[in-house]
């Protein structure tokens, strides 16, 4: 396998090799090492330890890609199964009580449907008052209405990317 270093980080790569087997006392793996790596002389300051701090990063790196590809997996269940994985969540964490988070307020009469889209942060409330009102749910935020119904909405859905929002009026 090639490696695709430039010159200089080849170098430097060299050198703290060189400098590792001196600090830990391979004398002689050292000097083999800087005969065929044509290393002459001390390393530099920048160079010193600098072998096992690449190291111990690795190794941190190593440890927090793997926490990562975990919360991945958690999040990619979630998905999957289209709600908050309760597996390890007590019915408290997930069953929604009061104090509410959110109060929404608008609507000039009862609401028969509340949705929320498969993707973005938005929340659809229909109601016999003929509108469709949309909501951020992360920030409770009113975004905006969708009028233009004649008579009450009783039903709203999108399609499973929310591309399409279906509409039952009466």
């Amino acid at each position: 396998m090639k490696m695709v270093l430039s010159q200089r980080q080849r170098e430097e790569l060299n050198q703290a090799i060189a400098d590792y087997l001196g600090s830990n006392g391979y004398s002689s793996a050292l000097e083999a090492f800087r005969k065929e790596a044509d290393i002459s002389g001390e390393a530099e300051r920048k160079i010193v330890g600098l072998l096992e701090k690449k190291w111990t990063s690795v190794i941190r790196l190593q440890k927090k890609v793997m926490e990562l590809e975990a919360k991945l997996s958690e999040a990619e269940k979630e998905v999957i199964e289209g709600a908050p994985s309760r597996a390890k969540r007590s019915p408290g964490e997930w069953i929604p009580r009061p104090p509410e988070k959110f109060s929404l307020s608008g609507h000039r009469a009862s609401i028969t449907r509340v949705i929320f889209h498969p993707t973005y942060s938005l929340m659809l409330s229909a109601s016999e008052d003929a509108v469709i009102k949309i909501w951020d749910f992360e920030t409770g935020e009113y975004e905006r209405s969708l009028k233009g119904h004649t008579s009450s909405v009783q039903d709203i859905a999108f399609d499973s990317q929310g591309k399409l929002l279906g509409i039952q009026a009466y």
